[in-house]
């Protein structure tokens, strides 16, 4: 609304919240705010509610609440008789101010005992009056017109801010005019805005001159062409058509040379119209029919005693319930539940009784409001301080629930909310919900306690002990010394290992999932058998007797199986663990094709001599040194003891003869060079390896024979 590019050439002005505005200046000059509001902007804005019975005026009941919580005097301002017969290319029409809203919204303004007051003329020239006046502070509207009528502190786009987490309107944009060093200051003057109209076009004058944009008509108005325009409206009438022939002169000439370099570039094809200021539009913006000085002198005076003044919350409830349907007890709750708030607020700037009467209707002893819970500060407020305070709501309201008739029962089928459950516009902020976790709302209950956000501000005016307490109460704990953590900030030192922990013993809390192919019990008890029938009669050796080596070697198989060994003579039991020993480090995989040797977990001996089987299988055997070098006590970490690999490839019939039938070390090795073109079955593997196995077996019991 109002003239289209003004807000662009004049500047974005200052985003601010409106309890920021009111707070700072209620702090500056010890009053709230006095504000002129163009109402009949408002009017045609609320006109866009939706649901339930008269959306507008509701829309209305919840602003008006948000002037009664907050320090703000509001004087709402009307069109009158003497407005323009048309604007924005529409007839304004004689009967506007008998239109059913009109009427009906000056009932709820006066309910709420705000003054109102009718403008002669258009309501936004009134308020731009009534500002540079000095009768209030500023001007709230949402057309740009009372910019360009002389307001020099100009509220617009009251609304809600994004990111605030609510959807009331909560912040404003202020223009200022002749405050430099603001960053609301407007880029253009009173006269520079009228110019601009002019131009570009406006309420008026929609169409402007051809070829004109906003862009051209801002460089015109800072040029400081308006303000010679309005030298000229104001010089006699004998001489004002000479004058303006000669304004029109000059600005054709700068448009097509531009010798003052006034406009970034020449602008020849833009013709100034000969008709051009239309004098009958250019009286409206410049001398629009406002008050004269008698008429303000009157509302001064009538304005003296018109705010503060007790509000009838019973009046207010059966506005509610005639206008929006309130009815009912669950009617009379809802009122109850947007009135408490607001009130307190109300009563605690104007220092009265916060109870609407000497008695409480909830019976409750206890005292309201003398207690700070906690502060906080919010981003709707712009940062101001706002402490936590208790009440009861039907005694702040004064309200009986039990006077109003009771709730009609609802029908079988129907599940929806009652009336007091509904949430429309209300003047209090919500947090947004979690997509994660639903919010719970609690039903409210106005006969229990309730905490209320009070501004630090009004507070301190009205429960100033309260508000010292809690200072003086932040005060100490934040000198009080503060509590050493008991949180170590290092690491925790691990302990030392307990001595007495057998190593594997945290195997027992687990499960082996690789498992250790070992000699069956079978092969074990069959060596036994045989170890045990090859001795006839025990022998006697001491650890310290050592027979000499052995320097011969003997020949194990009749296939070319040769091994080299020399061995000490030994105690019969440690004999025989040490037989067991070393077949327990010989495992035998049934596997084909897989080449394994056991690991040794002794120190390795020095040298080592192969013996080889036939079909690609090689043994070999460590070779030991002299026994006069080897140590054979019973402390000795081990005796020599025989390495066996083999390659699982083709094996024969293995059988074994009489080593002593050599006399001299052959050293053998028969291995097929070429690689087979077959594989080798799982059931021919196995049989292999079981020979082998049977092998091995009378090669240790010989070995284990010849050292006895």
């Amino acid at each position: 609304m109002g003239i289209p590019g003004l807000i662009n050439a004049i500047g974005p002005g200052e985003r601010i919240s409106l309890s920021k505005l009111a707070i700072t200046h209620l702090e500056r000059t010890a009053r709230p705010i006095r504000v002129a509001v163009d109402i009949s902007i408002w009017l045609f804005q609320v006109q866009a509610g939706r649901g339930g019975k008269n959306p507008e005026l509701r829309t209305l009941f919840y602003r008006l609440l948000k002037f009664l919580a907050l320090p703000v005097h509001p004087l709402f301002v009307y069109d009158g008789k003497h407005k323009p017969p048309f604007k924005r290319g529409k007839a304004t029409g004689s009967t506007y101010g008998s239109a059913p809203i009109i009427g009906l919204s000056k009932i709820l303004v006066d309910l709420f005992r705000f003054p109102r007051h009718d403008a002669p003329g258009e309501a936004e020239a009134e308020c731009a009056r009534l500002q540079r006046a000095g009768v209030v502070d500023a001007v709230m509207s949402n057309d740009v017109d009372a910019l360009m009528f002389g307001s020099t502190l100009t509220i617009m786009n009251f609304s809600k801010e994004s990111g605030s987490g609510t959807s009331a309107a909560t912040h404003i944009t202020c223009y200022e005019m002749g405050n430099f060093n603001s960053s609301s200051c407007s880029r253009l003057d009173r006269a520079g805005m009228i110019l601009f109209a002019m131009l570009s076009g406006g309420d008026y004058l929609p169409s402007g001159v051809p070829k004109c944009g906003s862009k051209l008509a801002a460089e015109i108005a800072r040029a400081g062409f308006g303000e010679d325009l309005l030298e000229v409206l104001n010089s006699e009438e004998t001489e004002l058509n000479v004058k303006l022939n000669e304004w029109r002169e000059r600005l054709q000439y700068e448009l097509e040379a531009n010798e003052s370099g006034y406009f970034q570039t020449k602008h020849k094809a833009v013709r100034i119209p000969e008709s051009f200021p239309d004098r009958t539009v250019l009286s409206y913006y410049a001398k629009p029919i406002v008050s004269d000085s008698k008429d303000l002198e009157v509302l001064q005076r009538r304005l003296e005693n018109a705010w503060d003044q007790e509000i009838d919350a019973l009046e207010l409830r059966r506005f509610a319930a005639d206008t929006f349907e309130w009815n009912y007890r669950s009617g009379a709750r809802k009122v109850i539940r947007l009135l408490a708030e607001p009130l307190v607020s109300y009563r605690l700037r104007l220092r009265k009784d916060l109870t609407a009467f000497p008695f409480r209707l909830s019976e409750s002893d206890v005292p309201m409001l003398q207690k700070v819970y906690k502060s906080r500060t919010s981003f709707s407020t712009d940062g101001l301080t706002e402490l936590q305070l208790d009440f009861v709501p039907i005694d702040i309201v004064g309200l009986d629930l039990l006077a109003e008739e009771p709730n009609p029962p609802l029908p079988p089928q129907e599940t929806a909310a009652s009336g007091d459950e509904e949430d429309a516009e209300a003047n209090a902020e919500p947090a947004p919900q979690s997509p994660a976790k639903k919010r719970v709302t609690k039903r409210f209950d106005p006969y229990s306690s309730e905490k209320i956000w009070v501004f630090e501000t009004v507070a301190t005016i009205g429960i100033p002990e309260v508000v010292q307490a809690w200072k003086q109460e932040e005060s100490e704990k934040a000198s009080a010394p503060k509590k050493p953590s008991n949180r170590k900030t290092g690491p925790k030192k691990k302990g030392p290992i307990d001595p007495g922990m057998k190593r594997g013993s945290i195997l027992k809390y687990g499960t082996l999932t690789k498992e250790r192919t070992e000699i069956t019990q079978l092969k074990q008890a069959q060596l036994f058998e045989a170890a045990i029938s090859s001795t006839s009669t025990p022998k006697k050796h001491s650890a310290s007797n050592v027979q000499g080596p052995l320097s011969a070697s003997r020949d194990l198989s009749s296939h070319g199986l040769y091994y080299q060994q020399q061995t000490t003579a030994f105690d019969r039991s440690q004999d025989f663990d040490y037989l067991t020993n070393m077949l327990s480090l010989c495992n035998i995989s049934p596997n084909v094709g897989i080449k394994r040797h056991p690991a040794s977990t002794r120190p390795p001996l020095r040298g080592r001599r192969g013996a080889v089987l036939s079909g690609d299988s090689e043994v070999e055997a460590s070779k030991v040194p002299d026994a006069d070098s080897l140590d054979c006590s019973l402390s000795s970490v081990s005796p020599g003891r025989i390495r066996m690999s083999y390659s699982n490839v083709s094996y024969n019939d293995l059988s074994t003869t009489d080593s002593t039938d050599s006399a001299q070390p052959v050293r053998a090795k028969c291995r097929n060079m070429s690689k087979p073109d077959q594989s080798i079955s799982k059931s021919q593997g196995s049989q292999g390896v079981q020979k082998l196995e049977q092998a091995i077996t009378i090669a240790f019991i010989k070995y284990y024979h010849t050292s006895c």
